[in-house]
């Protein structure tokens, strides 16, 4: 469990350092498979809806903490004993989880139902990737920002998919990002962020470094009244 926090410790003071988590904006989460024993609860908190997914424990964020904290404080990430049922059980840390706590345990649900590999998840507020949602063309520009440049083709070989914009933290983002999940390494909350997957927190963090790039390399082509050409297709 110490490794997996030092390493979303790391990748905290990459999305404060790169400026991708503006405040204590931004939020990450870990599915761990060993516990280590001796631990005690420390509280009880509810999920505010009814869960009926399995049973698992989740390094996360806590609500409120900054990227730039974290990487200094590991009581600023919760370990949380996720039960069927109203509440769960917070083991480690100070505090609740992150606001989008909803979402993260909806993901982890379903990934560990399917036996999924991916593990981890990183949301965040990129700036690129925020002012393209931001255009009223933006569904039309999301082609071609896939086509932008080989390790987007490579790292997102079946595409990206959008959630409309739905109240942060709400349990409807939650189910909506779940739906669109499917099959995907990364959705965009419309004018809100992304939410990356990995089989790793670094992993996931990967992903939003390629996507953030992708955006910045497109705004600046489209900056200059230019219509970007892609890399060209069946080299993959």
């Amino acid at each position: 469990m110490k490794e997996t926090i030092r390493a979303i410790q790391k990748v905290a003071y990459w999305l404060a350092i790169k400026g991708l988590s503006e405040a204590n904006a931004g939020n990450i989460s870990v599915r761990i498979d060993e516990v280590p024993n001796g631990l005690e609860v420390k509280s009880v908190e509810e999920y505010g809806f009814d869960y009926n997914g399995p049973e698992m424990f989740i390094l996360v964020t806590a609500t409120g903490s900054r990227m730039r904290e974290i990487y200094e404080d590991d009581s600023k990430i919760c370990l949380v004993h996720v039960l069927p049922g109203k509440t769960y059980e917070i083991l480690h840390g100070e505090g609740k989880p992150t606001s989008e706590f909803p979402t993260h345990l909806m993901i982890h649900a379903r990934f560990k139902e399917a036996g999924s590999k991916k593990k981890a998840i990183v949301h965040t507020h990129p700036l690129n990737l925020l002012t393209l949602m931001n255009l009223s063309d933006f569904h039309e520009l999301i082609p071609k920002m896939m086509k932008i440049h080989p390790e987007v083709l490579i790292f997102f070989q079946n595409g990206i998919s959008v959630v409309e914009f739905e109240r942060p933290g709400s349990v409807e983002l939650g189910l909506k990002t779940v739906e669109k999940s499917e099959g995907k390494d990364a959705v965009l909350w419309d004018k809100h962020g992304v939410v990356a997957f990995g089989r790793d927190v670094a992993e996931a963090y990967d992903k939003i470094e390629i996507l953030e790039k992708a955006a910045d390399i497109l705004l600046k082509i489209l900056s200059l009244g230019r219509d970007p050409t892609g890399v060209p297709g069946g080299w993959l």
